[in-house]
Order: structure tokens, then sequence, then C-alpha cells
């Protein structure tokens, strides 16, 4: 099988931009290992570590070029920031950036990343970024400078307006639930998300962003980290267990679970599919890793001097996801069937 792209990223018809900004690591990668196709997109991920040119230690942004070669370098975009999250068309990066005890999700053209544009229109304390696969909507977790952090919901944007609303209404009982990841469906209808529970669980959950319903996904483990399959029908994650975590993956229709395999407690941060779902990529302290669906095999593609945190993989072209006929929704104590 071939990697195709039904339209290149805004710039990979042209020299990168990213090259006059300089390379700090370089590492290679033995594709040949990898199976008979060798992955190709760009990475957006955030360091943890020293950074040069900004000369302090602090999240900041980086991308990968994937494009069949064996030479991967991790180019610094030397913007502070987190939680990066591609636009569909590779043209746009949103992110998370924290200054002054406070956090606003600006963008940026990789080509030119210094020219930062503010999109949230509240500062507060966000986290979990995740652009719809449409480019239309973004979701985040988190609560404004006029609330208090118990209040921490999840909020959807949109991007032509700016206008932010709040999609979940999550009893706090005098204290903060935690989130812990979001992903858009591939139709841009549905948020998975994974949110801490009595008793010290984390559970996942999908989100109707029309309807507001929510659907339980899993129980009585520590899931967390959701990241949806492009091609609807799947969902990566990570399950705590008392030695390791465990990458898994949970078919939306039957809810069927299978462990793909156990990474180093605290380590794997983060994961994402490559846009034809045949490869994900995961961080493990300082390095990224291609987990080969085909093969079951995995090779390191980048390293660098500091902990990775949030891997973004640029897809593009669209993808019909097969959707459940019939879905367990709850408004946070009453549950209840509905039909399609």
């Amino acid at each position: 099988m071939l990697y195709k792209y039904g339209r290149p990223p805004y710039f990979a018809a042209k020299p990168l931009g990213f090259a006059l900004l300089g390379v700090l690591f370089l590492t290679l990668l033995p594709f040949a290992s990898l199976g008979e196709a060798a992955p190709t997109g760009y990475l957006a991920y955030a360091v943890n570590g020293f950074d040069e040119n900004l000369g302090r230690f602090d999240w900041n942004l980086y991308t990968t070029a994937i494009k069949g070669t064996k030479d991967l370098r991790a180019i610094p975009l030397n913007l502070k920031g987190m939680y990066p999250s591609w636009g569909p068309n590779g043209d746009t990066l949103y992110f998370i950036q924290r200054d002054a005890g406070h956090s606003n999700v600006y963008s940026i053209n990789p080509e030119n990343p210094k020219n930062k544009k503010l999109i949230t229109p509240s500062a507060g304390t966000y986290r979990f970024l995740s652009v719809s696969p449409n480019g239309k909507k973004l979701a985040f977790n988190g609560w404004t400078i006029n609330q208090l952090p118990q209040e921490n919901q999840i909020w959807v944007l949109d991007i032509e307006t700016g206008e932010m609303e709040v999609m979940t209404q999550v009893p706090h009982q005098g204290w903060p639930y935690s989130f812990w990841g979001m992903s858009w469906s591939p139709n841009s209808k549905r948020l998975a998300f994974s949110l801490s529970r009595p008793g010290w669980l984390e559970h996942l959950y999908l989100l109707d962003v029309e309807t507001k319903e929510i659907e339980i996904l899993t129980e009585l483990h520590k899931d967390f980290y959701p990241v949806w399959a492009p091609d609807g029908q799947r969902i990566l994650f990570l399950r705590w267990n008392r030695e390791f975590d465990t990458f898994c993956t949970i078919d939306i229709e039957t809810k069927t679970i299978e462990a793909l395999f156990d990474v180093d407690k605290a380590t794997g941060y983060w994961a994402d599919w490559s846009p034809e779902g045949n490869y994900i990529a995961y961080s493990r302290w300082g390095s990224i890793y291609l987990y080969d669906f085909a093969t079951d095999e995995t090779e390191v593609v980048v390293e660098v001097d500091g902990s990775v945190f949030v891997i973004a993989w640029l897809r593009d072209g669209e993808l019909l996801p097969v959707e459940p006929q019939e879905k367990l929704v709850t408004t946070w104590g009453n549950l209840k069937r509905k039909n399609d």
C-alpha cells in the first residue's frame, strides 16, 4: 500500500521556511524495517527543555517532516506553546500558550511562526486542544479567568466567529474534575474525551457536539488520552496498569478493546495516528516512536534533548466514519437508551 494524500499540505509544495530556523537534532529512521510502505506527513509536538534561541526551559513547539527519507529532523519553531493541533490544510497550527498565569489559544502559519494570532476571546486555564477535521471548530477543556477551577468543562470555539460554547455540565461537587485528553471524530460531529470520576478512575466518553449528549465508552479502569482513528471506527487510548501502561484501541460500535503494547509508566504521554491509520506515533521521554500495525514493530524516529509531550500528525483527505446505530447516553446521573 502506498501512502497518498488527497492534496499536499500547504507548505509541502515549496521549500520549507522551517529550514531557515535551523536544525537542532537529527536522527536516522530505518524505514525498511517498518513494513513495505513508509509513512508520510508532518508531526508537531511540544518539548520541555532548554531552547537555545528562547534562552529558557519551557514547553516549546517543534515539527518534523516525514517524507520517506532516513533523515528526520526536529525543527524548532522558536515559539513557546503546548497542545499543538494542525488545521486540516497544514497551513495553520493551533496551540495553547501560557503567560502570566493564564493561557490562550493561538494559531500560526508554520512558515512564519512569529506572526501568531490570538484565537480565544477570553484568557483562562485551557488544556487538551483539538481541531475538528473540517477546520471549523476548536475543542479544549478548562475555565476562563472569570471562573473557578471547579468549573472546568469542555468548550467548543467556532473559528470563524470566535464564539466559545460550553459543551458539558459535569457536576464538580466543590472540587474540579480533570479531563485527560480530547479528540474529534473524523466527521467533526463528536468528541472523545477522558474524565476523572469518583474513585480516582478515568473513563472514556463520547460527546455529540450538536445535542450535547454523552455516551459512556469505558468504565472501571483508568483510561486516558483518547485519539480517534482516521477510519472513525476505533479510538486509541492509554490504559493505566500497576506496572505498565498499555496502549489499546476500542471499537466504537462493539466496544471491543484490543491491547497493543505496554509502555513504561508516565513516559508514553501522547500518541496520534498516521493519516491512513497504519501507524501511530507516540512519545517516551525525549523520543518519538512509530508503531507499525502490520508488523507490530516499533522504531525511534526523532530524539530530542528534553521531554516530548503531545504529538499531532497532520492528516489530509476525507474519510467517512462508520457510526454506531445505538448508543448509551448519560446526562451525569440519568441513564437512558436512545435510538438514532
